[in-house]
C-alpha cells in the first residue's frame, strides 16, 4: 500500500501549499499557515497525486506491504 510522506528537508513551506490545496482526499494538513504540512494517514488513499502538485519534490512515496489482516501496518 502506498502513502505519501512530506520530507521536511525539501519542503520550503510555501505560503500557498499546492499539495494541501489540491489533495483530493484533503489528507495534507497545515494547522497554522506557518507550519509545514503533514499527511494524515487516516485520510490518505495513496493516489500520489500530491507528488505532481509539489514543485519542491518534498513528497515521498512510502510503500508498506499489506499484512493480510484488516489492520494496516502504519
Amino acid at each position: 500500500m502506498k502513502r505519501a510522506l512530506i520530507n521536511p528537508e525539501n519542503c520550503l513551506n510555501c505560503q500557498i501549499c499546492n499539495v494541501a490545496a489540491l489533495c483530493p482526499q484533503k489528507a495534507i494538513i497545515r494547522e497554522e499557515p506557518t507550519d509545514k504540512p503533514w499527511v494524515d494517514f487516516r485520510l490518505c488513499r495513496g493516489c500520489m497525486k500530491c507528488k505532481l502538485f509539489c514543485n519542491n519534490n518534498a513528497v515521498l512515496e512510502e510503500l508498506k506491504p499489506c499484512n493480510g489482516g484488516l489492520a494496516q501496518s502504519w
